[in-house]
């Protein structure tokens, strides 16, 4: 009877929530946006939530509105219903032909009116899957080494990481001078010894570990920050001052962590690799939630040994340097996460003949920078992304600026098209600024 009336609580949450998703939760133009409809949508959850769910509750829909529901009876299949005293987990799918197939877990608790959902949590994994098969995890503790190579730093490339962890400094990367706060979040324990940096909430069973293996052992977690924003993290491996920097490779040769849910996470690759998918995807959710009110939480992967970081990634989604500090013994002593947040832009300014054909100096031939004409258009194509540019007339003035131009990425390879409403008058100037590194303020 009671595993009845915990079916009954998810039947009726999923009836009523394809009603609400009919009238209001449609998107109706990808194209467009109606504040009115995305609060006739906040609404509509806010009463489900009211009527099937504890206080504060999160659908997982808020803020956006989908060509495909989230539930619908028929479609979404009970799988397993567990129920002891005053609590129930409840595991659903939901999958139909050329569409993305969905597991939810439904935590419940019993009160004086009846059962209500606690908890609800969407994954892309079903239920008992693992993050890495047992042959690719091996794989990937083998490919770090205590010999890896550490690369010196690029030419352009100007580091002051004592002074992103000197508390109290007076900085002002807002405009407003700020101090600097160092918070020492706690220890993490790495007993592999191989460490990944990724992005907490895109872990999947691609990522590569740091190339470089620590010696296992606990150690304490800094985080600095400025107004609230995360200005950096670190790793304290010894208490010996670094004397060079090095940056740290990943076994996939990379150096930079890619981010997309503005958090980065520091952890013990051997704990990571025994856990289940549903279950990194878990912890995610609950602890980016717990970002919004301090700028590093840890945990445990398994349930065991603190192993696993996790901070705001500064300004929010990019690519964040990681660097080795180097003791005079030539040890480690501290890797660090570094979110641009008290940093400058170095950059070269080149200008060429705007002119069908390759940009042909030195300075700029690294970029394979060309101008292609077609018709009365004119495409700027450039290798990867770091460079901006302008079209000049003779005398200066200002004829397009590249950043207002739409960016098309093929192979490596950006391109941008210029349709002029009239021909550029000759010896027009391309203006190309070129981002070389940065220095730390």
């Amino acid at each position: 009877m009671t595993q009845d009336e915990v079916r009954s609580r998810i039947d009726a949450f999923v009836a009523d929530f394809h009603t609400r998703w009919q009238r209001s939760g449609k998107s109706s133009d990808m194209f467009s946006f109606d504040l009115g409809a995305f609060e006739a949508w906040a609404a509509e959850l806010a009463d489900l939530v009211a009527t099937h769910c504890t206080p504060g509750v999160r659908t997982g829909q808020e803020g956006a509105l989908s060509s495909s529901p989230a539930h619908e009876p028929g479609a979404e299949q009970i799988a397993d219903v567990e129920v002891s005293e005053h609590t129930a987990t409840v595991h659903s799918v939901i999958h139909s032909a050329g569409k993305t197939t969905y597991y939810y877990e439904y935590q419940l608790l019993r009160g004086g009116d009846g059962w209500r959902i606690s908890q609800l949590s969407t994954f892309l994994d079903p239920p008992g899957k693992p993050l890495v098969d047992p042959v690719r995890a091996e794989a990937l503790l083998q490919r770090a080494s205590p010999e890896a190579a550490l690369p010196d730093l690029p030419e352009h490339l100007e580091l002051d990481v004592p002074g992103l962890f000197t508390a109290g400094r007076m900085v002002a990367p807002f405009g407003e001078p700020a101090p600097l706060e160092v918070l020492q979040l706690g220890e993490l324990t790495c007993a592999s010894g191989v460490l990944a940096v990724l992005d907490f909430g895109f872990v999947d069973a691609h990522f590569v570990p740091l190339a470089r293996r620590i010696t296992p052992g606990t150690y304490t977690i800094e985080v600095a920050t400025v107004a609230g924003m995360t200005v950096a993290v670190r790793l304290l491996l010894s208490e010996a001052p670094a004397v060079t920097w090095h940056r740290a490779e990943f076994t996939d040769g990379t150096c930079n962590v890619g981010v997309d849910a503005g958090n980065v996470a520091l952890l013990d690759v051997g704990s990571l690799v025994m856990c289940q998918a549903q279950r990194v995807n878990a912890m995610f959710q609950e602890h980016v939630e717990r970002l919004m009110d301090t700028p590093g939480t840890m945990f445990s992967l398994l349930g065991e040994a603190t192993d696993a970081v996790m901070v705001t990634s500064g300004y929010g989604d990019g690519a964040y340097p990681c660097y080795w500090g180097l003791a005079a013994d030539g040890n480690l002593t501290s890797l660090v996460v570094d979110f641009h947040v008290l940093a400058e832009n170095i950059l070269r300014t080149s200008r060429v003949p705007f002119q069908p054909g390759p940009a042909g100096t030195p300075e700029l031939a690294r970029h394979e920078l060309q101008i292609t004409a077609k018709g009365g258009s004119f495409v700027v194509s450039n290798r990867g992304e770091d460079i901006r540019f302008r079209v000049l007339a003779p005398d200066g003035e200002l004829l397009v600026d590249g950043n207002h131009l739409g960016t098309f990425i093929t192979g490596g390879i950006s391109s941008k098209t210029w349709n002029p409403a009239t021909a550029p008058p000759a010896g027009s100037i391309l203006e190309v600024t070129e981002y070389l590194g940065y220095r730390h303020i």
